[in-house]
């Protein structure tokens, strides 16, 4: 199987991002970008009437040091009554590929999965935390390490593998953009009526490639972060994910984050 094959298989939605079409505004704040020990990803819909606990959770989790916390919009809960405004089909994708590795048959809202290991039921705190507590992210020595950093008007990105199996697969190098937390009134479906604060929706996200032998070293234009017409703010993050055997995500092995500033 090709090194292509095994991206695409790892994550359908490769094949449908390309390069957001370059718009002019954004820019990193001047903190430099943070460490991160946890990845929580929740894959949620503005029209599931069991989500907004799980997105109150992210909101509290997002605060807390060293927290890459994420919300994925999934699309399938659309045909209800209210189309998320975050929502798309890529984000559904990952889903799938997450269910896939889990060997699960259904996918469901809300779920947070924990550092790419497991995924649990988003509201559940104590389950989500003491997942957490067991899989944090290494630290430290030859352990996996990405970076994010500024250097004029680019975004400097490097990764380095460390000491890895040389029989498995490589790991992927995945850029994601992701908003500022919004306030929307929803108008139909299962939430109608009800005000939903959504922390860190992901606006999108893109394969850099395979991280294999000698560290990466990626440069792109800060301007080319925000889908035209998009609002400023928000931020980035980087994530060093592996792949397992058969092609799914497995454990994320590094991450780091940094947030936007407005022009």
């Amino acid at each position: 199987m090709t090194v292509l094959h095994l991206i695409r298989r790892a994550f359908p939605a490769f094949a449908l991002l390309m390069l957001f079409p370059f718009v002019s505004g954004a820019r990193a704040g001047d903190a430099p970008a943070e460490p991160v020990t946890q990845v929580l990803e929740l894959f949620t819909s503005q029209g599931c009437s069991s989500c907004p606990p799980a997105d109150r959770l992210l909101t509290k989790l997002a605060k807390e040091p060293g927290v890459l916390a994420l919300g994925y919009h999934v699309d399938y809960w659309d045909y209800i009554g209210w189309r998320d405004i975050f929502g798309s089909p890529e984000n559904t994708e990952r889903q799938r590929a997450y269910a896939q590795a889990f060997a699960t048959t259904t996918i469901y809202t809300p779920q947070m999965v924990v550092n790419g290991r497991k995924g649990v039921v988003g509201s559940h705190e104590a389950k989500i935390r003491k997942l957490m507590q067991a899989t944090s992210l290494p630290q430290g020595g030859d352990t996996p390490k990405v970076a994010l950093s500024v250097e004029g008007d680019r975004l400097h990105i490097t990764a380095d593998v460390g000491r890895l199996d040389p029989d498995s697969p490589a790991p992927v190098l995945m850029l994601v953009t992701f908003g500022d937390e919004a306030t929307t009134t929803i108008e139909r479906g299962e939430n109608n009526g009800h005000t939903i604060v959504n922390t860190r929706p992901v606006r999108g996200w893109r394969l850099l490639g395979m991280a294999a032998g000698e560290p990466m070293d990626i440069d792109l234009p800060l301007a080319s972060l925000l889908k035209r017409g998009e609002p400023s703010g928000g931020g980035c993050a980087v994530i060093l994910q592996a792949v397992t055997a058969d092609g799914m995500p497995g454990p994320i092995l590094a991450a780091a984050q940094m947030e936007f500033a407005d022009p």
